[in-house]
């Protein structure tokens, strides 16, 4: 047995290489999308429409997102007024497909297609928000900043 053990961990089999971790396993159920962190704030990348976009993961937000450069057209029988400190948004309630990640990778994406928010909004560098409205679809959000990765479990 201690042979075993031995030749196991010479080998890398039963502790992680020195300095370094072992990757953490996914699971049935578990998407690992990767985010950057830039001034305190995460991004994603991903797709909207079929469109590269970056998005804004916002906790606080109720409905998810998006400016008129990722979804050009505003619907005008579905036209909504939303009130900002620095005043009023004309904006839509559209159907609109999206990508979180990225959609090469099995377990590295989710794919959403849904009623959101679109206007002339802006984001610092984002195209457009994740909210609560996407977020609550799952049973757990965490966020795993050692490898940057935002970890999304299926209920």
């Amino acid at each position: 047995m201690i042979a075993i053990a031995g030749l196991l961990a010479m080998t890398g089999g039963l502790w992680p290489a020195s300095g370094e971790d072992a990757a953490p396993a996914i699971r049935a159920g578990e998407y690992r999308v990767p985010f950057q962190v830039h001034d305190g704030l995460i991004y994603v990348q991903g797709q909207v429409n079929g469109m590269r976009a970056t998005m804004l993961i916002d906790t606080g937000a109720a409905l998810t997102t998006f400016t008129l450069r990722v979804v050009p057209t505003l619907d005008t029988d579905s036209r909504i007024t939303i009130n900002l400190a620095k005043g009023s948004v004309l904006a839509s309630r559209l159907s609109v497909g999206f990508i979180l990640g990225d959609s090469n990778l099995r377990d590295g994406h989710c794919s959403f297609h849904q009623n959101v928010v679109v206007g002339a909004f802006k984001f610092l560098d984002a195209d457009g928000l994740v909210g609560q409205d996407v977020l609550s679809r799952f049973k757990s959000v965490t966020f795993d900043f050692k490898n940057s990765t935002l970890i999304l479990e299926d209920r």
